[in-house]
């Protein structure tokens, strides 16, 4: 969005709207900082307007939002509602949630079209809350539950991993995609996944909604039969490579525990594989060390003596991270992690 020319403010809410004469001059933020604009859009969410369900004696849920059952059927049995005001079930989770989402109101619809017409023959199932966003040149989308949210909501022993590579293959032009996804360690079921780039975002969160809709695991999407031709895809689709470093998790470690490590002071061995001009375009700055991946075998005097050091290897996507660390483990370093997804998912300031 920087990029783009748009500034970006966090952590910096709205004081007051000045201006006279009903004439907007500028937006004044809590810190003092004023903000000349002849415009201001103010979008802070969204929340279900029941005062004509609270006048019609409806019984309203503990979200604040209208209750009704699986036909979309209020407490009046003649009344049947949908949409942003209602309250819905969550399909993974079975609670109660809002989800104003327009394609969800235009399927409430349908069900509760078709009940009113035929004596309750319908049901809606309830909704994973899908939804996608574009900005710029950069979409973003989710579906299912998010890592805090799997959380929150008591799962004590899920397993995340992270997929930064193209779209599809790069003399088709292929495009960046990074993918988080998030699944029950145990079972291997798919909770929720995330998905942001330029490539194509729809596609690969879509592809995820239905794995969750089908209840499928990580070891169901790895041998997926998907169409390929590299005009669309990558012989390995970046959706069921996911799920291939998803089945190789316990080598990996998240861009998110790597800044928490170096915050606290842990101070891992960490080395970035990729190469010198590459290193001087783009680089964390955290104390990594450059060891291009070719070189790796030439430098082993370098790595630190102790064989169970914590060492984190990783490049721009992670790729030639992985195989460092097959080659320091083939050596007897014993304590080696990857950085899923490399610098492209790093979502943090870096040096340069």
């Amino acid at each position: 969005m920087k990029g783009k020319g748009a500034n970006v403010i966090t952590d910096n809410g709205i004081a007051e709207f000045l201006g006279d004469n009903g004439k907007l001059a500028a937006v004044k933020l809590e810190n003092g900082t004023e903000l000349p604009c002849e415009l201001a859009v103010v979008a802070i969410g969204v929340r279900p307007n029941i005062k004509l369900a609270k006048e019609a004696g409806l019984k309203i849920g503990e979200l604040g939002g209208l209750e009704v059952n699986e036909y979309m059927q209020t407490s009046d049995p003649d009344i049947y509602a949908v949409g942003d005001c209602v309250e819905t079930i969550n399909r993974i989770t079975g609670r109660k949630v809002l989800a104003p989402y327009g394609d969800l109101a235009n399927l409430q619809g349908r069900v509760a079209g078709e009940n009113a017409a035929a004596e309750n023959t319908e049901t809606f199932p309830g909704t994973i809350q899908t939804g996608i966003c574009k900005v710029f040149d950069y979409a973003a989308g989710s579906t299912g539950l998010s890592e805090s949210a799997a959380k929150k909501l008591g799962y004590q022993d899920i397993i995340t991993v992270i997929n930064a590579s193209p779209d599809k293959p790069g003399f088709m032009e292929g495009k960046l995609l990074v993918t988080k996804l998030v699944a029950d360690r145990k079972t291997g079921k798919i909770l929720g996944a995330q998905c942001v780039g330029p490539g194509n975002v729809s596609k690969q969160i879509a592809q995820w909604a239905m794995a969750i809709q089908g209840r499928l695991t990580v070891d169901d999407i790895v041998n997926a039969d998907l169409p390929y031709a590299p005009p669309f895809s990558l012989a390995i689709d970046h959706f069921i490579a996911t799920a291939h470093i998803m089945q190789n998790k316990m080598k990996g470690i998240t861009t998110m525990e790597v800044r928490e490590k170096v915050l606290k002071d842990e101070k891992p061995f960490l080395i970035d594989t990729r190469g010198p001009d590459e290193f001087e375009e783009m680089r964390l700055g955290i104390g990594e060390r450059l060891i291009p991946l070719g070189a790796l075998r030439k430098h082993f005097n370098e790595l630190p003596e102790d064989k169970g050091k914590e060492i984190i290897c990783f490049c721009k996507i992670s790729l030639r991270g992985y195989e460092a660390a097959l080659v320091l483990e083939g050596k007897g370093w014993h304590n080696v992690k990857v950085m899923e997804g490399g610098l492209m998912a790093w979502p943090y300031p870096r040096e340069k």
